[in-house]
Protein backbone atom coordinates (compact mmCIF):
# COMPACT_ATOMS: atom_id res chain seq x y z
CA UNK A 1 0.00 0.00 0.00
CA UNK A 2 1.17 3.50 -0.85
CA UNK A 3 1.93 5.97 1.80
CA UNK A 4 2.35 9.64 1.98
CA UNK A 5 3.21 11.92 5.81
CA UNK A 6 2.03 15.30 5.48
CA UNK A 7 4.36 16.03 9.18
CA UNK A 8 6.40 19.48 9.82
CA UNK A 9 8.46 18.10 12.35
CA UNK A 10 11.27 16.31 10.76
CA UNK A 11 11.96 14.04 13.78
CA UNK A 12 8.57 12.99 13.94
CA UNK A 13 9.13 12.12 10.43
CA UNK A 14 11.98 10.00 10.89
CA UNK A 15 10.06 7.77 13.25
CA UNK A 16 7.48 6.96 10.78
CA UNK A 17 9.75 6.49 8.19
CA UNK A 18 11.88 3.88 10.59
CA UNK A 19 8.68 2.34 11.29
CA UNK A 20 7.78 2.09 7.83
CA UNK A 21 10.71 0.62 6.75
CA UNK A 22 10.17 -2.24 9.12
CA UNK A 23 7.29 -3.72 7.99
CA UNK A 24 6.39 -5.09 4.28
CA UNK A 25 3.42 -4.70 2.12
CA UNK A 26 4.39 -0.68 2.28
CA UNK A 27 5.27 1.94 0.17
CA UNK A 28 6.44 5.91 1.14
CA UNK A 29 5.89 7.27 -1.74
CA UNK A 30 6.00 11.32 -0.62
CA UNK A 31 6.76 13.18 2.13
CA UNK A 32 5.17 17.40 2.60
CA UNK A 33 5.92 19.20 5.65
CA UNK A 34 3.28 21.33 5.16
CA UNK A 35 -1.16 20.37 4.13
CA UNK A 36 -1.15 23.15 1.23
CA UNK A 37 1.84 20.72 -0.46
CA UNK A 38 0.20 18.10 0.25
CA UNK A 39 -3.68 18.82 -0.92
CA UNK A 40 -1.93 19.88 -4.53
CA UNK A 41 -0.32 16.64 -4.53
CA UNK A 42 -3.61 14.39 -3.50
CA UNK A 43 -5.26 15.68 -6.76
CA UNK A 44 -3.35 14.07 -8.99
CA UNK A 45 -1.29 11.43 -6.54
CA UNK A 46 -3.50 8.36 -5.06
CA UNK A 47 -2.41 6.91 -2.07
CA UNK A 48 -3.72 4.76 0.38
CA UNK A 49 -2.55 5.45 3.79
CA UNK A 50 -2.31 9.01 4.84
CA UNK A 51 0.05 9.89 7.88
CA UNK A 52 -1.41 13.19 9.26
CA UNK A 53 0.24 15.92 11.56
CA UNK A 54 -2.68 18.35 12.66
CA UNK A 55 -1.07 21.12 13.71
CA UNK A 56 0.99 22.66 11.10
CA UNK A 57 1.56 26.13 9.86
CA UNK A 58 -0.81 28.01 7.31
CA UNK A 59 -3.38 25.10 6.95
CA UNK A 60 -3.95 22.61 9.93
CA UNK A 61 -4.54 18.40 9.14
CA UNK A 62 -7.81 18.88 10.04
CA UNK A 63 -8.71 21.26 7.73
CA UNK A 64 -6.71 19.24 4.68
CA UNK A 65 -8.84 16.38 5.72
CA UNK A 66 -12.11 18.27 5.42
CA UNK A 67 -10.90 20.07 1.88
CA UNK A 68 -10.45 16.41 0.34
CA UNK A 69 -13.17 15.08 -1.69
CA UNK A 70 -11.98 11.66 -1.41
CA UNK A 71 -10.01 10.59 1.29
CA UNK A 72 -7.34 7.73 2.03
CA UNK A 73 -7.06 5.94 4.90
CA UNK A 74 -5.99 8.66 7.39
CA UNK A 75 -3.72 8.17 10.72
CA UNK A 76 -3.57 11.37 12.30
CA UNK A 77 -0.17 11.64 14.72
CA UNK A 78 0.20 14.65 17.05
CA UNK A 79 1.46 15.63 20.66
CA UNK A 80 -1.75 16.65 22.03
CA UNK A 81 -5.06 14.52 22.53
CA UNK A 82 -7.29 17.25 22.79
CA UNK A 83 -8.17 16.68 18.70
CA UNK A 84 -9.26 13.07 18.92
CA UNK A 85 -12.71 13.56 18.90
CA UNK A 86 -12.71 15.62 16.36
CA UNK A 87 -10.59 13.18 14.00
CA UNK A 88 -12.68 10.66 14.60
CA UNK A 89 -16.14 12.61 13.69
CA UNK A 90 -13.81 13.09 10.34
CA UNK A 91 -13.92 8.85 9.71
CA UNK A 92 -9.99 8.71 11.13
CA UNK A 93 -8.86 5.45 11.42
CA UNK A 94 -6.71 6.04 14.13
CA UNK A 95 -5.01 8.82 16.16
CA UNK A 96 -1.49 8.15 17.24
CA UNK A 97 0.25 10.17 19.94
CA UNK A 98 3.89 11.42 19.68
CA UNK A 99 6.19 9.84 20.35
CA UNK A 100 4.76 7.56 18.25
CA UNK A 101 5.83 3.80 19.67
CA UNK A 102 6.66 1.00 17.22
CA UNK A 103 3.98 -1.29 18.94
CA UNK A 104 1.37 1.21 19.11
CA UNK A 105 2.13 1.81 15.46
CA UNK A 106 1.84 -1.70 14.00
CA UNK A 107 -1.47 -1.48 15.88
CA UNK A 108 -2.72 1.52 14.14
CA UNK A 109 -1.58 -0.08 10.42
CA UNK A 110 -3.23 -3.25 11.64
CA UNK A 111 -6.64 -1.72 11.46
CA UNK A 112 -6.02 -0.47 7.71
CA UNK A 113 -5.59 -4.14 7.37
CA UNK A 114 -8.78 -5.18 8.77
CA UNK A 115 -10.71 -2.90 6.93
CA UNK A 116 -9.03 -3.87 3.49
CA UNK A 117 -9.44 -7.43 4.68
CA UNK A 118 -6.34 -8.27 4.03
CA UNK A 119 -3.24 -10.10 6.17
CA UNK A 120 -1.64 -8.09 8.53
CA UNK A 121 1.74 -6.43 7.60
CA UNK A 122 4.70 -8.07 8.73
CA UNK A 123 8.12 -7.26 9.78
CA UNK A 124 11.14 -7.70 7.01
CA UNK A 125 12.41 -9.70 9.82
CA UNK A 126 9.90 -12.46 8.73
CA UNK A 127 12.20 -14.50 7.16
CA UNK A 128 13.95 -15.20 9.76
CA UNK A 129 14.03 -18.42 11.74
CA UNK A 130 11.16 -19.10 14.53
CA UNK A 131 14.04 -18.56 17.58
CA UNK A 132 15.25 -15.33 16.34
CA UNK A 133 12.12 -14.10 16.62
CA UNK A 134 10.95 -15.62 19.51
CA UNK A 135 11.61 -12.83 21.59
CA UNK A 136 11.24 -8.96 20.62
CA UNK A 137 14.18 -6.99 19.17
CA UNK A 138 15.78 -3.81 17.38
CA UNK A 139 18.88 -3.41 15.84
CA UNK A 140 21.41 -0.54 16.87
CA UNK A 141 24.12 0.68 14.63
CA UNK A 142 27.22 0.52 16.08
CA UNK A 143 31.12 0.56 14.34
CA UNK A 144 29.84 0.27 11.18
CA UNK A 145 27.50 -2.44 12.22
CA UNK A 146 23.77 -3.32 13.26
CA UNK A 147 23.79 -5.22 16.58
CA UNK A 148 21.05 -6.92 17.72
CA UNK A 149 19.78 -6.31 20.83
CA UNK A 150 16.51 -8.14 22.69
CA UNK A 151 14.26 -5.63 24.34
CA UNK A 152 14.15 -7.66 27.05
CA UNK A 153 17.92 -7.37 28.20
CA UNK A 154 17.51 -3.74 27.55
CA UNK A 155 18.62 -2.02 31.77
CA UNK A 156 18.90 1.74 30.73
CA UNK A 157 19.75 4.34 28.13
CA UNK A 158 21.13 7.32 28.46
CA UNK A 159 21.36 10.50 26.45
CA UNK A 160 24.80 11.60 25.59
CA UNK A 161 25.13 14.79 23.35
CA UNK A 162 23.38 13.56 20.00
CA UNK A 163 24.44 9.20 21.05
CA UNK A 164 23.15 7.33 23.14
CA UNK A 165 24.42 4.88 25.59
CA UNK A 166 22.61 1.64 25.90
CA UNK A 167 23.19 -0.66 28.30
CA UNK A 168 21.94 -3.92 29.11
CA UNK A 169 22.27 -7.11 30.71
CA UNK A 170 25.54 -8.04 28.84
CA UNK A 171 26.54 -5.31 26.79
CA UNK A 172 26.87 -1.09 26.21
CA UNK A 173 26.20 -0.02 22.71
CA UNK A 174 26.93 3.37 21.83
CA UNK A 175 25.21 4.91 18.64
CA UNK A 176 24.38 8.12 16.98
CA UNK A 177 20.62 8.22 17.80
CA UNK A 178 18.68 11.35 20.05
CA UNK A 179 16.53 9.27 23.09
CA UNK A 180 13.48 10.35 21.76
CA UNK A 181 14.05 8.65 18.61
CA UNK A 182 14.81 4.82 20.17
CA UNK A 183 11.82 6.15 23.06
CA UNK A 184 9.24 5.93 19.88
CA UNK A 185 10.56 2.44 18.93
CA UNK A 186 10.37 1.23 22.63
CA UNK A 187 6.97 -0.77 23.90
CA UNK A 188 6.05 1.73 26.52
CA UNK A 189 4.22 -0.57 28.98
CA UNK A 190 7.73 -2.01 29.60
CA UNK A 191 9.84 0.92 29.11
CA UNK A 192 9.71 4.73 31.05
CA UNK A 193 11.60 7.86 29.96
CA UNK A 194 12.19 9.05 33.73
CA UNK A 195 14.44 11.78 32.96
CA UNK A 196 15.28 14.22 29.18
CA UNK A 197 18.70 12.13 29.55
CA UNK A 198 17.06 8.61 30.92
CA UNK A 199 15.03 5.84 29.58
CA UNK A 200 14.69 2.74 32.11
CA UNK A 201 13.67 -0.63 31.86
CA UNK A 202 10.89 -0.87 34.18
CA UNK A 203 11.61 -4.60 34.99
CA UNK A 204 15.23 -3.85 36.15
CA UNK A 205 14.32 -1.40 38.77
CA UNK A 206 15.79 -2.81 42.08
CA UNK A 207 14.90 0.25 44.35
CA UNK A 208 13.58 3.75 43.90
CA UNK A 209 12.16 6.81 45.72
CA UNK A 210 11.11 10.36 45.14
CA UNK A 211 14.41 11.72 43.60
CA UNK A 212 16.05 8.71 42.06
CA UNK A 213 15.75 4.95 40.42
CA UNK A 214 18.26 2.35 41.33
CA UNK A 215 19.24 -0.30 38.79
CA UNK A 216 22.45 -2.27 39.39
CA UNK A 217 25.11 -0.17 40.94
CA UNK A 218 23.80 2.58 39.09
CA UNK A 219 21.28 5.52 40.89
CA UNK A 220 19.69 7.56 38.17
CA UNK A 221 17.91 11.07 38.55
CA UNK A 222 14.20 11.76 38.08
CA UNK A 223 14.26 14.84 36.49
CA UNK A 224 11.13 17.24 37.76
CA UNK A 225 8.97 17.41 34.24
CA UNK A 226 8.95 13.90 34.74
CA UNK A 227 8.26 13.09 38.41
CA UNK A 228 4.41 13.10 38.58
CA UNK A 229 4.17 10.58 35.81
CA UNK A 230 7.32 7.87 36.92
CA UNK A 231 6.10 8.30 40.53
CA UNK A 232 2.45 6.91 39.07
CA UNK A 233 3.75 4.62 37.15
CA UNK A 234 5.88 2.88 39.77
CA UNK A 235 3.49 3.39 42.97
CA UNK A 236 1.02 1.33 40.79
CA UNK A 237 3.17 -1.83 41.22
CA UNK A 238 3.74 -0.94 45.57
CA UNK A 239 1.64 -3.31 47.94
Amino acid sequence: MKCMIVEDEQMAVKVIESHLSQLEGLQLTAVYNNAMEAFTALQVQRVDILFLDIQMPKMSGISLLKSLKQTPHVILTTAHRDYAIEGYELDIVDYLLKPISFERFVKAISKIYRLEQKQPPTQHFSNASPSLLSEPFIYIKSDRHFVRVLLSSICYIESIKNHIRLVTTEQTIITLLSISEIEARLPEQHFLRIHRSYIIALDKIQRFCHTNVEIGENSLPIGRMYKQEVLRRLNAHLL
